[in-house]
């Protein structure tokens, strides 16, 4: 498994706050779909209220013309009785012809009420034949018995009239009570619907503003945890509008704050490495200088103690002397002016500034120190440099604290190592326009999750107190301000490699060609 990380030596872009997605339904466009809607309902309401009163007018129209026929029939079933009191009136009469004269007077006016009638009923069938062949044969024959006749054809007829009127009468009853019942369902229904969109209205507003307040709230108290230093899981967003573009934006500074708050903590730790090594530099040429006063003098008076006893000196023939090794004394001194040298190497202080570096030389110097860590009792710590290395630039003490921190990686990842002979091989050589500096072990490995998270900062697979999580987060961001990479190759159970590039430029490939 292979984890990769290479960056430019410009540094990352700012982040920015975009909006929730594309499809956005902002307040407004909820509020006009609302308010559509609204006029949609109302629209709705009114075509049903126009509807039902057209037929409400209908209704009122056929309940007038009942009206108007209940009118005629009246005006008939009179006409009819007057014209039976006409044939009353002249059954005796002295004059036929007079009398006969004015009985069809009366009856034309009861004909022409009937002409009416079916004019303005379609489908009237009272018929007057009856009537009309008894005026007939009284015409012919003016007797007592042929007007008895028509007497009887006309209260006849103004019997079925007076019929009529009453069903016309009965049926405008019914119309009536329907139109009432219609005009009261008619108007329960529109304030039903009314009262119902108000209902409905009101609780989507009350929904709506309810989840309004409660996203508010909830951004309030994420602004105040994230103040108070929260940096946990994002707000979930459910909303495509302006506050769910504003929960993206608070999502999206608290991740902002997060990078800016651990890019802040590596750059601490760099500066409290620069401190720790000037006041370790500082001890350890105070250390060096007051050791090394009476170790120049053990090695000197070893060297005497020599040199009488190759020149045969009296002092040097006691017994007690026979046995002393002044060369053993004076090996061990100048063992001890070494490891004092190497300390003051180390420490010394380093410029903070760029140059071109000796890669070899920084690393033999940082692994002859750290071969004194115990965790390195046991292990074969192998240099395999390429010595026609070319220099490189950078800052000497932020190399040595990259190969430290992965030197200590190395050694974490060896103490659960039991079934082999652990090895620490730390090489280099050139790769046509890069150097590459390779730390690889035989440790335990890393698993796929845990490389995938290896340059994390605040991320450890180690005990507590043991490790930060910061150590490869580091390496990964000084490598990034030298312009370089930096890669991991890790097998569960097989060991470890970390392969360091550092970028050359075209001086420093010229220096190394005319060299």
């Amino acid at each position: 498994m292979r984890l990769l990380k290479q960056e430019s030596a410009a540094g990352g872009s700012a982040p920015s706050f975009q909006s929730a997605g594309t499809n956005v339904f902002s307040v407004r466009t909820k509020g006009l779909i609302v308010f559509g809607a609204l006029i949609a309902y109302a629209v709705i309401i009114a075509l049903f209220a126009f509807h039902q009163k057209n037929q409400l007018l209908r209704d009122f129209d056929e309940i007038q013309k009942s009206l108007e026929v209940d009118s005629m029939l009246k005006q008939a079933d009179t006409a009819a009785f007057h014209a039976v009191m006409g044939v009353f009136a002249n059954v005796d009469a002295e004059d036929r012809k007079a009398g006969m004269q004015r009985i069809q007077m009366h009856y034309q006016i009861l004909r022409t009420k009937h002409a009416e009638l079916q004019q303005a009923v379609p489908g009237f069938d009272l018929s007057l034949d009856g009537a009309d062949a008894a005026l007939e044969d009284a015409f012919r024959d003016a007797s007592r018995e042929n007007l008895s006749q028509l007497i009887v054809e006309l209260i006849k007829t103004k019997n079925e009239f007076t019929d009529l009127a009453e069903q016309s009468q009965l049926a405008r009853a019914r119309m009536s009570e329907s139109y009432r019942v219609q005009a009261d369902s008619v108007a329960m229904t529109t304030l039903f619907l009314g009262m119902m969109g108000l209902a409905l209205l009101g609780t989507i507003m009350a929904l709506f503003f309810k989840q309004l307040t409660e996203d508010l709230r909830t951004l309030q108290q994420r602004a105040i945890d994230i103040v108070n230093g929260y940096r946990g899981a994002p707000i979930p967003i459910r909303r495509h509008d302006e506050v769910g573009q504003l929960m993206a934006a608070v999502n999206s500074m608290a991740t902002a704050l997060d990078k800016r708050e651990k890019e802040l903590t590596v750059e601490r730790q760099k500066y409290f490495h620069q401190e720790k090594m000037a006041a370790i530099g500082a001890l350890a040429a105070g250390v060096a200088h007051e050791i090394g006063n009476p170790i120049a003098a053990i090695s000197g008076i070893a060297q005497d103690m020599k040199e009488r006893r190759e020149a045969g000196s009296a002092y040097c023939k006691h017994d007690c002397c026979r046995s002393c090794r002044p060369d053993l004394i004076q090996a061990q001194a100048e063992r001890l002016a070494a490891i004092t040298r190497e300390i003051q190497e180390f420490a010394s202080p380093q410029p903070a500034e760029p140059q071109l570096l000796d890669l070899n030389a920084q690393l033999r110097s940082t692994a002859s120190l750290i071969r004194y860590d115990k965790r390195l009792r046991g292990v074969e710590l192998r240099l395999e440099l390429d010595h026609s290395l070319p220099a490189i630039h950078g800052v000497a003490d932020q190399l040595t604290q990259v190969i430290m921190n992965l030197l200590i990686n190395a050694m974490d990842a060896l103490e659960m190592v039991n079934d082999r002979s652990p090895i620490v091989v730390i090489s280099t050589r050139q790769e046509g326009d890069r150097v590459c500096m390779r730390v690889a072990d035989n440790g335990a490995g890393m698993e796929k999750e845990v490389l995938e998270r290896a340059f994390e900062a605040f991320y450890t697979t180690k005990p507590a107190g043991k490790g930060t999580g910061l150590g490869l987060s580091l390496c990964y961001s000084i490598m990034k301000n030298h312009g370089g990479s930096i890669e991991i190759d890790s097998t569960p159970g097989a060991g470890t490699q970390v392969n360091v590039y550092f970028p050359l430029n075209e001086t420093e490939r010229f220096i190394h060609e005319i060299t």
